[in-house]
C-alpha cells in the first residue's frame, strides 16, 4: 500500500514533484544537449540531472509540508515556509555548486541569484497549490455534509408526516373494519390484508426518503382500495398506466395528495370525487374534480411538506394548477 502524505497519494505527490521539475529542467536540458559529442557532455548532462532532483525535491518538500501544516496559522504556516526556503535553498547550493562551478563559466552572483529566485517561485508555487487543493477538498466536504444533513432533515420530515397521519388513518380504517366484519366477512378479510400491506409499506418509507415509482403506486393501489370501502361511490381513484414508468418519486406522496383531496373537497354518489394519476413531461401529475368545502380551514401545511422534500431530493419544486373545475399537483421525478 501507497503511504499518505497529508491529503494526498504519495505516489500522485511524485508525479507532481517530477512533472513541475521537468518543466523547470526543459532549458538546461537543452543546453547541455547543444554539446552533444563535446568532452564535457556528460559533466553537463549530470548537471542537469542534479538540477532535475533538487528542483523535485524542493517541489515534494514544499508541497508536503504545507499539507501538513494546512491546519496552521496563514502567519505560522509563513514562517514555517521561510525557513524551509532558506533550508532547501542553502541545501541545493552546497550540492549543486561544486559541479556547477566545473560545467559553467556564469559568475558564481549570478548562479546564487538563479538558485534563489527558482525555489522562491516554487515554494510559492506549492504553497498556493496547497492552499487551492485545501479549499477545493473542504468545500467539497462541507457539501457532502449540507447533503447529509438535508437527507437527515428529510427523514426527520417525513417522521414528523408519519406521526400525523398514522393515527388519523388509523382510527379512521378501524371504523370501516369494524362495519365490514359483520357485513361482508370475505371482504373483511381482503381489507386486513390490504391494510397490512399499506402498513408494511409506511414504516418501511421511514427510512426512505424516496421510492421507485411502480412501489409507490403499488401502495397507492391498496390504499385505494380501502378508501373505496369506506367512501363507496363517493370516490373514484384511476391510476391509468403510471406504474410503467421507470422514475422515482419521494416515498408517500401519492397518500399526501389523495388524503388532501379528501379532507379540502366534498363527495357524494351524484358527484363524486374522481383524482386521476398521469405522466406529464417527467412529472407525477395528480388531478381531481374541484368541489371545494363550503369551510376552507387549511394550513397548507401539506403540499408545503412536498415541495420542500421535491426541491431537496429532485431540484424542482412541485407544480399546482388550479381551476374552476379542478385542482392538479405535478411532482417531479427524481434522477438518481
Amino acid at each position: 500500500m501507497s503511504s499518505k502524505i497529508g491529503l494526498i497519494d504519495a505516489k500522485y505527490l511524485l508525479a507532481v514533484s517530477f512533472t513541475g521539475a521537468l518543466l523547470l529542467s526543459l532549458m538546461p536540458l537543452s543546453f547541455a544537449l547543444d554539446s552533444f559529442m563535446m568532452p564535457d557532455f556528460y559533466l553537463r548532462f549530470l548537471d542537469v540531472v542534479l538540477l532535475f532532483l533538487m528542483v523535485a525535491f524542493m517541489f515534494y518538500a514544499g508541497i508536503s509540508f504545507n499539507l501538513k501544516w494546512s491546519h496552521f496559522s496563514t502567519v505560522k504556516k509563513l514562517i514555517f515556509n521561510l525557513i524551509l526556503y532558506l533550508v532547501g535553498t542553502l541545501a541545493c547550493i552546497a550540492v549543486h555548486l561544486p559541479i556547477w562551478k566545473i560545467t559553467s563559466h556564469i559568475p558564481l552572483p549570478f548562479y546564487i541569484k538563479d538558485e534563489i529566485v527558482r525555489n522562491m517561485i516554487i515554494l510559492l508555487v506549492s504553497f498556493m497549490s496547497v492552499r487551492f487543493y485545501v479549499k477545493t477538498t473542504e468545500n467539497k466536504q462541507l457539501k457532502e455534509d449540507y447533503t447529509d444533513l438535508q437527507t437527515q432533515h428529510l427523514n426527520s420530515q417525513l417522521t414528523a408526516l408519519m406521526n400525523q397521519i398514522n393515527p388519523h388513518f388509523f382510527f379512521n380504517t378501524l371504523n370501516t373494519l369494524s362495519g365490514l366484519i359483520h357485513e361482508n366477512p370475505e371482504k373483511s378479510e381482503v381489507f386486513i390484508n390490504k391494510l397490512s400491506q399499506v402498513f408494511r409499506y409506511i414504516l418501511n418509507m421511514q427510512e426512505n426518503s424516496h421510492v421507485l415509482l411502480s412501489e409507490e403506486i403499488k401502495f397507492a393501489r391498496d390504499y385505494a382500495f380501502l378508501l373505496n370501502v369506506r367512501f363507496e361511490d363517493k370516490l373514484q381513484i384511476n391510476f391509468g398506466s403510471v406504474d410503467q414508468i421507470n422514475a422515482r418519486v419521494p416515498s408517500l406522496c401519492s397518500q399526501l395528495l389523495i388524503e388532501n383531496v379528501i379532507k379540502h373537497n366534498r363527495m357524494n354518489q351524484q358527484f363524486p370525487l374522481t383524482v386521476s394519476f398521469s405522466e406529464e413531461n417527467g412529472y407525477l401529475k395528480i388531478c381531481n374534480n374541484f368541489i371545494p368545502q363550503l369551510s376552507e380551514n387549511s394550513t397548507g401545511l401539506g403540499l408545503k411538506n412536498l415541495n420542500r422534500r421535491s426541491e431537496l431530493l429532485s431540484g424542482k419544486p412541485i407544480v399546482i394548477e388550479k381551476t374552476e373545475d379542478s385542482f392538479c399537483v405535478k411532482v417531479p421525478f427524481i434522477k438518481i
